[in-house]
């Protein structure tokens, strides 16, 4: 059970916060210094330059590539995924692979099928959505700057995608089931926080909360599904990890907070209908998820979930207190 991983180690709630304000600082403190210093020496060498004051990832008015840039903003999450993987054994005193999985080791198979099914469903879908004219695109293939852009993508957006998924489908969703002790709200809470994660973007302003945030929660929401029915974030993972190279390397829009030399630039746009493809694709995922590796009932996801009981012994043990016998000698 991968939920339930939660009531083994150490977990007390001082633990959780001091491990997610490490993870934090990581990101947003340690993780943004390159970037700082490479718009700090661009904007020294040449003073006019004019930076866009709604949006800091505009590197075109930094003097910086757009791949450059890409690598300068993922980099943070190599921070935090790094502070995340070795701090946990520490911290929790339970192994990294409870961060992954339910099982003993994490289920490979389950991953690159997640990503071969939803790397299919993506092309199919933007097949569909270019010839209906729902977007309209303009091809500018630089194979130069293609090649760099798919390195970058496959290293670095991987690994934003697995920090993304241990530390929200992972770290909080367990975190949360401890509170809750059900299934359905670390689900419904983790996929707010992760939405929240992209509030403050350029794209959010440029479509608006009421669409694009949509995107973001019920994106969350589908990967916990996968994760509470799949008992693991292997399938999860794989969705997000082509989802987000797919993206970066075959389309990019101006109103993107990250511009990339991608195949196809997005002139025009149905947000709406975008989202009801998202909803689409993802229903017949789960669907072929479901049958391929025999998820229970879907009302699973809203069952309970009951805290083992904890002996003397481990509670001892787990939180340090020291009882006397009926010879007032202390264990």
């Amino acid at each position: 059970m991968f939920l339930e991983k939660v009531f083994s180690g150490k977990n007390d709630i001082g633990r959780w916060i001091a491990l997610i304000m490490i993870v934090m600082t990581g990101i947003f403190v340690v993780g943004l210094i390159p970037l700082k210093i490479a718009m700090f020496l661009k904007l020294n060498d040449n003073p006019d330059l004019v930076p866009d004051p709604e949006n800091p990832f505009d590197f075109w008015s930094y003097d910086i590539s757009p791949v450059t840039g890409l690598a300068l903003t993922t980099f943070p999450f190599v921070i935090g995924l790094l502070a995340l993987l070795f701090l946990i054994r520490p911290v929790h005193e339970r192994p990294v692979i409870s961060l992954f999985t339910g099982g003993e080791s994490f289920r490979w198979k389950r991953f690159f099928w997640a990503i071969s099914m939803w790397l299919l469903l993506l092309v199919l879908y933007s097949s569909i959505s270019i010839a209906a004219g729902i977007q309209k695109i303009l091809t500018q293939f630089n194979l130069e700057s293609l090649i760099y852009l798919i390195i970058v993508s496959l290293v670095l957006l991987t690994i934003k995608a697995v920090f993304e998924e241990t530390f929200f489908r992972g770290y909080l969703m367990q975190g949360f089931t401890k509170l809750f002790l059900n299934r359905w709200m670390p689900a419904l809470a983790t996929s707010i926080l992760f939405a929240g994660f992209y509030y403050f973007y350029p794209e959010v302003k440029a479509f608006g909360l009421r669409i694009l945030l949509p995107h973001c929660l019920w994106f969350g929401i589908f990967l916990g599904i996968c994760t509470i029915m799949d008992e693991g974030v292997e399938i999860a993972l794989g969705i997000h990890v082509i989802n987000s190279i797919f993206f970066a390397i075959f389309f990019t829009d101006q109103s993107n907070a990250t511009q990339t030399p991608a195949v196809f630039n997005i002139l025009d746009t149905n947000s709406f209908i975008e989202l009801i493809g998202l909803l689409l694709i993802s229903l017949l995922f789960l669907q072929f998820a479901r049958r391929k590796f025999s998820w229970p009932d879907w009302n699973y996801l809203f069952s309970k979930i009951e805290e083992p009981e904890i002996s003397e012994e481990m509670n001892n043990e787990d939180y340090g207190f020291l009882e006397e016998d009926e010879d007032n000698e202390r264990y």
